[in-house]
């Protein structure tokens, strides 16, 4: 397979510059097409004018920025609507600049509509022309970007296994996922995937960790990873929030896993921290937490922009899949409590298929209703007894955080409250798109799911956590 990539950069300005002379056409054309016949050769005079001048303004901007960027067959398509919108607003920037210093006649035309109207236009145009050329391109190159890659761990295959796994030749790429102790089984399966010509990568490991994607960090000349939570804190609405990625924070806790049992772990988010702001008990329930982590994109976002390095959203959801994923040996092992009991079952199959290896000692659901001392101490003598490393809590905020406070060191695991987690992973809940996550609107995404249920959560919530953030901002600064 060819890894060295000549992607064709000066098609994509071509259709970036078309999409601004056609913004151009369309702005005036909408803006005065009552008068297209009159206006007939002043138009065309002023497209080509002003037009020009549109182009040699996003040379620049493409120099300076597009050129200098991952280029839009790497990105994905909300990182190209993102790239275009960036784009033109600079080159609005530009353009206005020009009209304010160069006041001319060209300008009185140029009214604040069609200026609206073709920033608008143009970034549609300039998206859609990307979007097409691109799916052009890459269906076109198929082998630019989809490596066949074929996984090999253990256990591992002999040498005619392997060999028969590579013989169609339909494997671009092979990665050998090993640990410190089958270093001779690992140099054995390289020295055959070099014969067989076919390329070969094996897995990093650390502290006997199958390094995954997400925490690799170039640090000091050296290719790194983080192996604790730093224990700064960021402080919000009264929560003490815990900085980390999603990957560093699974491999902390399965570091410290004996450490951590008896305590619980908790995933906050935009919702639960108004919560918190609202009522200072519940602020003190999650900061009695281990961790509590932000399940919530703004509030990362928040922590990046006080210039903490390393912060990320720690979605419950998708620890949940990393923890998974990074248990498939068996090393640490699972109990659900909450949800229904059909919801426990799918939540079962689907486990044992995706992540074959790993090991679920229980699963229950509790009425929906207080339990008597009597019932609560049934069940956490029927958790303790199942001998899980992880006790994973899908009741709901605020009960399921109230929930592992009121168990803390009655529990012998570590608790985890993970809400729709469950349903997720279930699925009997379709989470949204990745692109969507990305954006930080996965709570809109939601909405559309349950409105019913879920607006005053959102709507109102959402709401309230920008006032008291502008609250907030009012009294700090006097």
């Amino acid at each position: 397979m060819n890894n060295k990539v000549n992607y064709p950069m000066r098609r994509v300005f071509v259709l970036d510059e078309l999409s601004i002379i056609f913004g151009i056409i369309v702005a005036l054309m909408i803006r005065h097409y009552d008068k297209i016949q009159e206006l007939h050769m002043v138009l065309v005079e002023f497209c080509i004018s002003f037009g020009i001048k549109l182009c040699i303004f996003n040379i620049i901007i493409f120099l300076l920025y597009d050129s200098r960027r991952r280029t839009i067959f790497e990105q994905d398509p909300i990182d190209n609507l993102i790239s275009v919108i960036k784009s033109r607003f600079a080159l609005m920037a530009i353009l206005l600049l020009y009209i304010y210093i160069y006041i001319s006649e060209e300008s009185t035309r140029s009214s604040g509509t069609i200026l609206l109207l073709f920033f608008v236009i143009s970034i549609i145009l300039g998206y859609v022309f990307r979007m097409l050329y691109r799916r052009t391109f890459l269906k076109k190159n198929r082998y630019l970007y989809e490596r066949k890659v074929l996984t090999v761990s253990n256990p591992y295959p002999t040498d005619n296994e392997l060999k028969k796994m590579l013989l169609p030749k339909k494997y671009d790429e092979v990665v050998i996922v090993g640990s410190a102790g089958e270093a001779e089984e690992v140099s054995r399966l390289v020295s055959l995937c070099e014969g067989e010509g076919v390329r070969v990568y094996c897995t990093i490991n650390s502290m006997g960790y199958s390094v995954r994607p997400g925490i690799v960090t170039d640090l000091a000349g050296y290719a790194a990873i983080p192996v604790a939570v730093r224990n700064e804190k960021f402080k919000l609405f009264g929560v003490d929030y815990s900085i980390a990625r999603t990957e560093e924070a699974v491999l902390h806790v399965m570091r410290h896993i004996k450490e951590l049992a008896g305590q619980y772990i908790c995933f906050s988010n935009v919702h639960t921290s108004v919560m918190a702001r609202e009522n200072g008990k519940y602020a003190q329930v999650l900061n009695e937490s281990a961790f509590t982590f932000p399940d919530g994109n703004p509030i990362a976002v928040l922590q990046r922009k006080n210039g903490l390095v390393g912060a990320e959203r720690v979605a419950g959801p998708d620890f949940m899949e990393h923890m998974f994923r990074d248990t498939q040996d068996g090393s640490i092992s699972h109990y659900f409590y909450g949800a229904k009991r059909e919801t426990l079952d799918a939540l079962k199959i689907n486990l044992e298929k995706k992540y074959p290896g790993i090991v679920i000692k229980g699963l229950y659901s509790p009425p929906f209703r207080e339990l008597t001392a009597e019932e609560d101490q049934s069940v956490v003598d029927m958790i303790n007894s199942a001998g899980a490393d992880i006790i994973w809590i899908g009741l709901g905020a605020p009960k399921q955080e109230k929930w592992m406070q009121a168990h803390k060191g009655k529990i012998n695991g570590v608790m985890m409250g993970v809400g729709a987690g469950f349903d997720f992973h279930a699925g009997t809940i379709k989470r949204a798109p990745k692109w969507i996550q990305k954006v930080g609107l996965e709570w809109l995404y939601r909405l559309f799911q349950d409105p019913g249920r879920l607006i005053k959560r959102y709507v109102i919530t959402n709401a309230k956590f920008l006032w008291y953030l502008f609250v907030d901002a009012v009294f700090k600064s006097k």
